[in-house]
């Protein structure tokens, strides 16, 4: 045990992130709350595997969400070979760069700019089987190279999301600061990246989940190549069945999955897929879950073909179907995971070009120039913002881009005077304070 995690932990790193998270806020009676309007400053700690002697970490993407500032801290074993000096002081903490993310599978990649450095070997995670020993080691609130010790008391473990990716569970204690930690085998292979724990109010009995290693393979790679994960689509929305699913839509399973929606024109209805078959297989691949059917388009080009096993009614039947791009969230805010781009910190508001934006309830807007208010900073200036407002100018000045309004801003001092004439729910007003 104690070659295990003396071959491991030097490949352990401490992820430290700054940023923007959503929060709540009950201040201003004129808001109406929605997820990521409301934003707030945060400090949190999380875990990251070194996967590449260059430099390159593995963690979570719920780790880096909203980062502003990604710190990395090595191994303390590391400190004689890496250590640089800062400020007259040995570090052996790094700015880390955010190579990219793959939020479906709930992944991302950082870089720091240091080589030579161990690494965590990768083993085949389809070999895991329920029963055999692991150990998992990560940062828990901050406390640098944490082991436990568990057995895998599952695997293809379901998350109740759509996204794509199944679970190792594991006994192996996981707290919070563990997310994006190693889960490795007796061997000190990597077998899953640790990614959430479930816990019934704090008790005793937690179960834990890791990423199997042949997932965070296969998007390391892609992530290191392009800074992105290819992800097809063919225009179907699917679900998992339920027992009262079935029953009221008589069907003969009360497991596997059902198209719910054909997107119109896609290749899937071009294909002649329709709604409520059922999905058996995948490239001859069985599939049984949303998880598993989403992964199954992952690496998928556009233009790739693939074929599709279905059930209808009493009947079997396969089609051919051409791969899109996967649409992106409509509801996610364009760069919502990167909120600094569009942050103007005097007025305490992150914005976005006009043109990036929906009209609100298929309304036009009145304004063909400014910047959207789609976030606004707990305890700031921003509370007097409600999200969809329009800022049209600063002090008289029409305000062309998000650029042109940090600037104007930016050029005032504490105490001034400012004046912003906005558009809100159709109509003009000016919104007026002294910067801070």
């Amino acid at each position: 045990m104690r070659r295990v995690v003396a071959k491991v932990t030097p490949a352990i790193v401490t992820v430290e992130v700054t940023g923007y998270v959503s929060a709540d806020d009950d201040d201003n009676e004129n808001t109406t709350r929605h997820d990521g309007q409301i934003l707030t400053k945060m400090h949190s700690l999380g875990s990251g595997i070194i996967v590449d002697s260059n430099g390159y970490i593995i963690t979570n993407a719920h780790v880096v969400e909203g980062a502003r500032q990604v710190r990395i801290t090595l191994d303390e074993k590391l400190r004689d070979s890496h250590a640089r000096i800062v400020g007259g002081l040995e570090s052996i903490t790094f700015n880390a760069d955010l190579v990219g993310t793959f939020e479906q599978a709930d992944l991302a990649l950082l870089r720091i700019d240091v080589n030579k450095l161990p690494t965590v070997p990768i083993a085949d995670s389809d070999s895991v089987q329920p029963g055999q020993l692991v150990f998992s080691i990560g940062s828990p609130e901050g406390l640098k190279n944490s082991v436990s010790m568990g057995i895998v008391s599952a695997v293809g473990r379901n998350s109740e999301s759509d996204r794509g990716a199944t679970f190792i569970q594991t006994d192996a204690a996981i707290n919070p600061g563990s997310s994006g930690g190693a889960l490795v085998d007796e061997n000190g292979d990597l077998i899953g990246v640790t990614t959430l724990v479930v816990t019934d109010n704090g008790a005793n009995g937690r179960l834990g989940f890791a990423l199997p290693s042949r997932l965070v393979q296969s998007v390391f790679q892609e992530l290191k190549t392009t800074g992105h994960v290819a992800f097809g689509d063919i225009g179907v929305k699917v679900q998992n069945i339920t027992t009262t699913m079935a029953r009221g839509l008589q069907i003969s399973q009360d497991w596997g999955i059902i198209i719910s929606d054909v997107t119109p024109k896609s290749s899937a209805e071009k294909a002649g897929v329709q709604v409520q078959d059922l999905i058996l297989a995948v490239d001859g691949q069985s599939v049984s879950t949303v998880p598993e059917f989403v992964a199954s388009f992952y690496g998928k080009r556009v233009g790739d073909m693939v074929q599709l096993r279905l059930s209808r009614g009493l009947q079997q039947i396969s089609v051919s179907v051409q791969v899109l791009d996967h649409p992106p969230d409509s509801e996610r805010p364009h760069d919502a995971d990167r909120p600094e781009r569009g942050l103007v910190g005097k007025l305490g508001v992150v914005c976005q070009p006009l043109d990036q934006q929906r009209e609100p309830r298929g309304l036009p807007f009145r304004s063909t120039a400014g910047v959207m208010v789609v976030a606004r900073l707990a305890g700031t200036i921003g509370t007097k913002f409600v999200p969809g407002d329009i800022i049209r100018s600063v002090n008289g000045k029409p305000v062309e881009s998000v650029d042109g309004l940090r600037s104007a801003v930016d050029h005032l001092n504490a105490l001034d005077s400012v004046v912003l004439q906005i558009e809100r729910q159709r109509q003009f007003q000016f919104i007026f304070f002294e910067l801070d």
